[in-house]
């Protein structure tokens, strides 16, 4: 208000001095917005880190990630990832230097996903990688930062963001819809959040709901489980709809992660459509002054 009155008083019809000044231009270093500094992976490691995946490998935006390049998973675990196309041509996955404002790497990747048909790319980690058997019974944390587009909708709907390979039915889960993954951070309709696993002491999937995420911003994403609940974080916030249904840990069929996609009955529609930043799994709850987005 005050450099609105300071405008109209230099440059209105009531100016006195004759003094041409762009108001805006004048006083936009006053108060700047700073922008963190990229952190080293080193600084991300907490204790307990199982995986650390980061897209700044020095290729410009726009370069595709090739057929099954090595994507290093940085916490020293082995649980590195490769590419894999679903339909489409090498631009379906490609690099950006888009990021979230907190995040510590200063990058991400494009992901084009589509369907009808099939469209796009996701990575996954190897046959043998030591994530694919872990079921982090007595808890975890699982973070991402994600933008969706303007145009992200219905079309889109349960594209994943991170899923394990396998269904219920094949980690013997016979409960709800066996044929839906063991696990899976994804997105409804319009940009809805769902957490939804078959934890190794129910027959059933639970599922943490969060809200529609506005399009074209950046967010950060976690869900901890203590070993007995989970709840989905937003931006450091909790979600209102988790649930209070008992959850240890994630059942699992002894097969790979996937980065980028969702799959039912182990076959793939569509991969993600969106930008995804840093990913960092934890095998231990995490307090939020520990979630990446806050230095």
């Amino acid at each position: 208000d005050e450099l609105a009155a300071l405008e109209v008083e230099l440059t209105g019809p009531v100016n006195r001095f004759n003094v041409d000044i762009d108001v805006a231009a004048r006083f936009n270093g006053f108060d700047p917005v700073p922008v963190p500094p990229s952190l080293p992976a080193r600084a991300v490691l907490v204790p307990g880190t199982l995986a650390y995946w980061r897209f700044d490998d020095g290729q410009p935006a726009g370069t595709p990630v090739p057929d099954g390049a090595t994507v290093r998973d940085l916490s020293g675990n082995g649980n590195d990832l490769a590419r894999v196309t679903v339909g489409g041509g090498p631009d379906v996955l490609v690099h950006s230097a888009e990021h979230h404002v907190d995040q510590p790497a200063h990058a991400s990747l494009f992901f084009g996903g589509a369907r009808n048909p099939a469209r796009g790319a996701y990575l996954r980690t190897a046959d043998a990688a030591p994530l694919n058997g872990l079921t982090l019974a007595r808890g975890y944390t699982v973070e991402a930062f994600i933008k969706l587009p303007p145009d992200f909708g219905d079309e889109h709907a349960w594209c994943g963001i991170l899923t394990r390979m396998g269904t219920g039915g094949d980690a013997g889960k016979t409960g709800d819809d066996p044929l839906e993954p063991a696990g899976t951070l994804n997105l409804g309709g319009g940009g809805t959040l769902q957490w939804a696993v078959f934890p190794t002491n129910q027959n059933r999937i639970v599922t943490n709901w969060g809200h529609q995420l506005p399009m074209g911003v950046w967010w950060h994403v976690a869900v901890v489980n203590d070993g007995t609940h989970s709840t989905m974080y937003v931006d450091g916030c909790p979600v209102v709809r988790n649930p209070s249904t008992p959850a240890a840990g994630i059942a699992t069929a002894n097969r790979f992660w996937i980065l980028g996609g969702y799959h039912y009955d182990n076959a793939f529609e569509q991969t993600y459509y969106g930008w995804l930043g840093d990913v960092r799994i934890v095998g231990r709850p995490l307090p939020v002054d520990q979630f990446m987005n806050r230095r």
